[in-house]
């Protein structure tokens, strides 16, 4: 009876942390959408930015698309947002069952990778964008006319901040599994080799069939896979 007691305490407990989650969402998101369109625009500087020495434009094939494509990249930008504020209220779910040593790496490995996850967007917006939209643009034969639709220019960019959003998260992947044991310090780095060839096979599948967008994906993976074996070996031994 009290097991059963608990775990409907614990239910319920649960069933209000999702529904603040989603409260928090929500009410960011209706903060943000009087402003989708200035959100859309700010993500489509770089691409304008470089159609405007070709006198190229964003277009719409379908009238729906002037609002979907703002509406999907205000509900990204909401999520962004809320994640924090969705963690603090997971927190205070899982947070009182953890051992003080759990909450620390706990704590300290979701800050990190959220940080992480903004340091990849950032290096999208910053540094991707401007170089293969400018590869895209000046490899373009001369006699065709650009003319972007913005519901596939918004597919795009978003395939891009998730992969390189995911792909920022490695450091943390590779301290979770030394950490746990699931494969030896020393056996990850003997396969280097494979790692790098993964890291532009991911890049590849990943970014548009350009060279430039490839490498500014697989560098960055290598690099973070260094990084990650260099935090391990320090904070543990393997």
């Amino acid at each position: 009876m009290k097991k059963q007691t608990l775990f409907l305490s614990h239910f319920k407990d649960l069933r209000s942390v999702l529904v603040r989650s989603s409260i928090i969402f929500f009410v960011i998101f209706i903060f943000l959408f009087p402003f989708s369109n200035e959100i859309y625009e700010f993500f489509a500087t770089p691409l304008i930015n470089q159609l405007s020495f070709v006198n190229g434009s964003l277009i719409s094939t379908k009238l729906t698309a002037t609002f979907v494509a703002p509406f999907k990249i205000t509900l990204f930008v909401a999520l962004i947002i809320s994640v924090p504020l969705i963690f603090s209220q997971i927190w205070k779910f899982v947070g009182p069952g953890l051992y003080k040593k759990e909450k620390v790496f706990i704590l300290s490995a979701s800050i990190f990778s959220f940080g992480l996850f903004v340091i990849g967007l950032v290096f999208v917006y910053l540094v991707l964008f401007p170089n293969i939209f400018r590869f895209f643009i000046v490899t373009a034969p001369g006699n065709v006319d650009l003319m972007i639709d913005i519901s596939q220019y918004l597919e795009m960019i978003l395939a891009l901040f998730f992969a390189f959003g995911i792909a920022f998260q490695i450091p943390i992947i590779l301290i979770v599994i030394v950490k746990f044991k699931l494969l030896r310090l020393n056996k990850i780095k003997s396969n280097r080799a494979y790692i790098y060839v993964a890291a532009f096979v991911f890049a590849a599948v990943f970014t548009p069939p350009d060279v430039i967008s490839q490498i500014l994906l697989a560098i960055p993976v290598i690099f973070l896979f260094e990084i990650g074996v260099l935090i391990s070996g320090r904070l543990f031994k393997s």
